[in-house]
């Protein structure tokens, strides 16, 4: 990118901004891969002292580009006030929403005006989750394009710019041995999963009014999901990839009243409604399970388990591909039942992949029933190099103008009627132990038709 640009964050001496934005943005500028950035502008109505400590000290160079704005999204003053920065700059704005989803709306109309004044090239990152429901979105989006048209919005989802998640295309599309079996005559069913160790971290104001379905499983687990089975893409040009996310995500199947009840397990952690901030009526859920299906020739008929939920085990971020039983002549011949093939994608505690194949144990019999073996492929080990942050792989392609992991509005409304059903239904809120590696009702889901969840 030779342009010059300029980036602004807005809510930008919060967690998100503090933690990752701006040490993301560091180690992109001085590893020269954005060496035309202007400034970087820092929007929040307090200059916590914690925003000084980070972008003053996370390297000298960096530090003289960062500066801070006094601004508050519902003071029409503080847009006047950006309105004279902005005059001052040249190049391409960039503005990043960091804030609370509660105050998109607010912002974006103000917002909106201001930025329409100046013929720099913009474009604005919305965090999620966008909207909170179908009608929400639907409003969001028609507010956005209001001010904005579509190639200059980027709704952002961290989860791909994960380098396991990226590599999914890369494993299905580049070998044979795996696109040609990535199909229902092979593959048994499928199961995506987003599990957390830690409780709600004092983000109650957030969370609390949010929920799993909303916070997780509208979002980056559909987004898994859609990369996970989507069909090739004519051309590797972002529209065509997204092109091919949408028509899956139009074939997922949408539930009744009866499957909601039947396919979904809600639950909470013991001891939520203690923490600091919930409402002692709350009805939020902290898990959430779902069995899903895609009415497509390529998919009818296997089964998508999906689940998120905090407070549990352990962090594990994966998708695990579950391939058929071998037929029953080759088990009897082997006197045993061997385990089905897998291959698993895992994100988090580590970035690998990994096949689960059943061999031959040493020095057994010809014939001996077979052991399971992980034939597994660890990116940082391999390479010996630090793999970068998500949102240093997703801000450098926003600055680049790379669409192709950045969702798309359309994209965003078919999300939410996958998961509105669910929102509609007064399911039963279960509750469940800290610690325990999946509630027991999300257990009964899977088991219900011969299966088990690989956590």
């Amino acid at each position: 990118m030779s342009k010059r640009f300029s980036i602004f964050i807005i809510g930008g001496t919060g967690d998100l901004a503090r933690k990752k934005l701006l040490p993301a943005l560091s180690r992109l500028y001085t590893s020269g891969e954005i060496p035309n950035l202007d400034k970087v502008y820092s929007l929040a109505r307090s200059e916590a002292q914690e925003w000084k400590e980070v972008a003053c000290t996370l390297d000298a160079d960096f530090g003289k580009l960062c500066n801070f704005i006094p601004f508050d999204v519902k003071d029409n003053s503080s847009y006047a006030r950006l309105e004279e920065v902005l005059n001052s700059l040249e190049g391409e704005f960039i503005f990043y929403l960091s804030i609370s989803p509660f105050l998109f709306e607010d912002t974006i109309r103000r917002l909106g005006p201001i930025l329409r004044k100046f013929t720099n090239p913009r474009k604005l990152v919305i965090e999620k989750p966008f909207g909170f429901d179908l009608q929400s979105a639907r409003k969001l989006n028609d507010l956005l394009h209001r001010y904005f048209i579509e190639d200059e919005i980027y709704r952002i989802d961290h989860f791909l710019g994960k380098e396991t998640v990226q590599n999914i295309f890369s494993l299905r599309f580049s070998n044979t041995i795996f696109e040609g079996i990535w199909n229902k005559n092979f593959i048994d069913h499928v199961q995506i999963v987003a599990l957390e160790d830690v409780g709600i971290e004092g983000r109650a104001g957030y969370y609390d009014k949010i929920g799993a379905v909303r916070d997780m499983l509208q979002n980056h687990m559909l987004q898994m999901l859609s990369f996970l089975t989507m069909e090739p893409p004519c051309c590797m040009a972002p529209e065509f990839i997204r092109d091919e996310k949408v028509k899956l995500l139009r074939s997922v199947r949408r539930m009744d009243k009866t499957e909601v009840k039947s396919k979904v397990v809600k639950a909470r952690y013991e001891g939520y409604l203690q923490e600091e901030g919930v409402s002692k009526d709350s009805r939020t859920e902290t898990f959430v399970a779902v069995e899903l299906y895609i009415d497509n020739p390529r998919w009818q008929g296997v089964p998508f388990y999906l689940a998120t939920g905090k407070k549990l085990s352990k962090k594990l971020t994966q998708i695990t591909v579950v391939f058929k039983e071998i037929p029953r002549m080759f088990m009897s011949l082997l006197d045993c039942k061997p385990k089905q093939n897998k291959v698993v994608f895992q994100s988090a505690p580590k970035s690998k992949m990994s096949v689960f194949l059943e061999l031959r144990p040493p020095a057994g019999r010809f014939l001996a029933c077979p052991m399971e073996t992980e034939i597994s492929f660890d990116f940082e080990e391999y390479y010996k190099i630090r793999l970068p942050d998500a949102y240093e792989v997703l801000l450098l392609d926003l600055i680049h103008g790379d669409r192709s992991l950045f969702i798309r509005g359309d994209e965003v409304e078919l999300m939410w009627e996958i998961v509105q059903p669910i929102l509609d239904e007064d399911l039963p809120l279960h509750i469940y132990p800290q610690g325990v590696s999946l509630p027991e009702p999300a257990r009964k889901l899977i088991e219900s038709s011969g299966r088990n969840w690989y956590v």
